[in-house]
């Protein structure tokens, strides 16, 4: 089978995040961020609720003739580094008419400074800080919510989502816009440190996986981009792995291991390896799904969505729609599988979820968003970057 010139970039689990720049020594920003952007995640909550891939774009709750509703809004940034917060991203955040805002409380963490438009956030301790917010319109109604700032160690990822490439580069991004807002070279031992795929854990610790064949995982520090070698290959010798993620319990990795790959004897099968090496098959290889690059990803409704040939597709074999690729839908609880989608365009690869819609990357840096029931894509930006490994941040659910 024909492979793709790179390794298939990873999905991006995103749903409903604010966008933060993490800076190791100077001063983050959460600045202008579209309205559908806003997380309503409560603090200290232990909801389930989560992004669907049946779901409509998120927006903030619609309020009722005569009323106004404010979201809760949930960032993250490194313990000791200022997070500045400005008034027209909290306005950005909500739906009205000229909106304003009226005051910002003290945090539960922390210190917060008003600096007239914008507000300074500051905490020497690691932990979840939540403050109340009020919004008024031009009626004159109110409305108040919470900011919630999840403060993390610095090697912890804050970013919205992050890409990795073969060059040896970690890029933090800002889903909205497609923007970088960092770039830091990945190493290990003092050497470059190519990177095939990615996924971040709950806990924001970043796993990436080479890009020289040796299928080896590293957890990387975020803020310097060194790696520390975490678990030895994936798969056996002579196959590959590709796509990445963690199982529901974040305890074991999950990967595609391609058998002969690139030829047309290539078999996939999904599996589930501890960090101890035992390996477990939750999608055998006598059911001949292949892949074309391909990912999978675990996303908050706890399914996993793995990327097939359209070859292999019982739903997409004849499809007349232009694409090369399908979506299964697994899930781990019950085993079950469900081809739910055939994409309209070829070689759509970097696959993720933000704000409750699909979006996705081509082999060309186009940023598209995908109608997860019909594969439609529509152009979003030519970004100009073309990732081999991307995943989101799960801090930011």
């Amino acid at each position: 089978m024909k492979m793709p010139k790179y390794q298939l970039f990873g999905f991006i689990a995103l749903a409903a995040v604010s966008v933060v720049s993490f800076q190791n020594c100077s001063q983050a920003n959460f600045s202008q961020v579209p309205a559908q952007l806003a997380s309503s995640t409560p603090d200290n909550s232990n909801s389930t609720d989560s992004a669907s891939p049946n779901d409509g774009p998120s927006t903030p709750d619609t309020a009722s003739p005569g009323t106004l509703s404010a979201v809760d809004i949930t960032l993250a940034v490194n313990k000791g580094v200022t997070l500045n917060i400005t008034q027209a991203s909290i306005i950005a955040a909500n739906k009205g008419s000229m909106l304003k805002v009226d005051s910002v409380g003290t945090p539960s963490l922390g210190t917060l400074t008003s600096k007239g438009s914008s507000y300074d956030f500051v905490s020497s301790s690691v932990g979840t800080a939540s403050m109340a917010y009020t919004i008024s319109d031009s009626n004159n109604l109110k409305a108040t919510a919470k900011i919630i700032i999840k403060v993390v160690e610095s090697d912890i990822a804050t970013a919205p989502f992050y890409g990795c490439n073969l060059d040896g580069k970690l890029y933090s991004l800002d889903p909205a816009t497609g923007n970088v807002l960092k770039t830091v070279d990945l190493t290990y031992n003092g050497n470059k440190l190519p990177c095939s795929d990615m996924v971040i854990s709950k806990s924001g610790v970043v796993y990436a996986k080479d890009g020289d064949g040796s299928n080896k995982i590293y957890t990387i520090d975020v803020s310097t981009g060194k790696g520390v070698l975490y678990q030895g290959s994936l798969v056996a010798s002579g196959n590959r792995s590709v796509g990445l993620t963690l199982s529901v319990d974040g305890l074991s990795l999950i990967t595609s291991e391609e058998t002969d790959p690139g030829r047309s004897s290539q078999t996939n099968s999904l599996i589930q390896v501890s960090k101890s090496g035992v390996k477990t098959v939750l999608i055998p290889a006598s059911d001949r799904y292949t892949m074309y690059g391909g990912d999978v990803k675990l996303l908050p409704d706890n399914m996993m969505y793995w990327t097939i040939t359209n070859e292999t597709s019982t739903l997409c074999r004849n499809s007349s729609k232009g694409g090369n690729q399908a979506v299964l839908k697994y899930d781990p609880a019950t085993g079950s599988k469900k081809e739910i989608a055939c994409f309209d365009k070829k070689n759509i690869f970097g696959l993720g979820f933000a704000s409750k819609a699909l979006y996705g990357f081509s082999e060309q840096g186009n940023l598209v968003r995908v109608d997860i029931n019909t594969g439609n894509t529509t152009l979003i930006k030519n970004t100009g970057l073309t990732f081999i490994g991307a995943a989101a941040n799960p801090i930011l659910w």
